[in-house]
């Protein structure tokens, strides 16, 4: 064989090698993030995030009564507690809310401080049909 014809085989060797480990990756994001793994696609450092807890069979109103701060941070999505003092991976801020029901929201209003809403009727629903707020994505 010629060097050529070695040089081309190498390439296709690596290339499709590269795709099989490129394909192995996707697979385990969205075995691990499930119904989140496209988050990260569309949410931005800043947004609100809403989780519930489970309130009966599906297609009834939720009642999201707790927040969190989403984080970017090399190439993960992040919550930060509504105390802005813990820190946890998107998934297992969701997972803990029975469910893993979540929305998230973008603030309209540059002076709109959310460590300052307060639960009204014991959720937060209340924001989220206010006009300060812009819906991003949700997963269910």
């Amino acid at each position: 064989m010629n060097s050529k014809i070695k040089t081309i085989l190498a390439v296709t060797i690596v290339t499709v090698f590269g795709f099989i480990i490129f394909g192995l990756y996707l697979m385990s994001e969205e075995d691990r993030y499930g119904d989140l793994v496209y988050f990260n696609q569309k949410v931005k450092d800043g947004d609100i995030i809403f989780r519930c807890k489970y309130s009966g069979d599906l297609g009834q109103t939720s009642n999201f009564n707790e927040f969190g701060i989403i984080e970017k941070s090399w190439g993960n999505v992040y919550v930060w507690d509504n105390q802005n003092t813990i820190k946890k991976d998107l998934y297992d801020w969701a997972e803990k809310g029975n469910g893993e029901r979540v929305k998230v929201y973008r603030t309209k209003d540059s002076d709109f401080e959310i460590n300052k809403a307060e639960l009204v009727n014991g959720t937060y629903n209340y924001l989220m049909e206010s006009n300060k707020m812009e819906f991003v994505t949700e997963n269910y």
